[in-house]
């Protein structure tokens, strides 16, 4: 059974005399990571089920090994931008450690290597000033500069 891959994990005992018990525990998909997996509440990455592919979660991604390191930077960029009404969609670290991430919105976000948090932190703060000064809607941001931004497309730094 626990090469299914929805089971987490399957226990069955005998209960004498002619008894056996059963307990199945199913993986809680938490985000989809990468293209044809799921990341669990728990932390295991597991292969995406046909019937899950649906599912309205969150898309991570980056490597295996540093799946702790991207959900805790979605969860601190879902608390950054859910207070402006925003839901990350998609937040990815790639090979050499450079992040990325999309609103909801369809916001596009190049954070970087550098400082994600910090800079996450610094375009949350000037986002509602942003919305409000452009005429439309912004499709991209680029955060990978020292002590600033720029949105493409438009005249100027931020």
């Amino acid at each position: 059974m626990e090469k299914l891959p929805w089971v987490e994990h399957a226990r069955i005992r005998k209960q004498w005399p002619d008894v056996l018990e059963i307990e199945v525990a199913e993986h809680e998909p938490f985000a989809f990571w990468g293209e044809d997996r799921l990341l669990s509440e728990r932390g295991q990455l597991f292969p995406l089920p046909k019937d899950l592919a649906a599912q309205r979660l969150p898309r991570l991604g980056g490597p295996d090994a540093r799946t702790t390191e991207v959900v805790e930077l979605y969860n601190e960029a879902r608390d950054l931008f859910a207070p402006l009404g925003y839901g990350v969609a998609r937040l990815a670290m790639d090979a050499r450690g450079s992040w990325s991430m999309t609103l909801d919105s369809g916001l596009e976000v190049v954070v970087g290597r550098d400082d994600a948090r910090v800079r996450l932190q610094r375009f949350a703060r000037v986002l509602p000033q942003l919305l409000v000064q452009q005429a439309r809607p912004i499709a991209r941001a680029d955060l990978r500069y020292t002590n600033g931004f720029t949105l493409p497309g438009r005249a100027g730094h931020q």
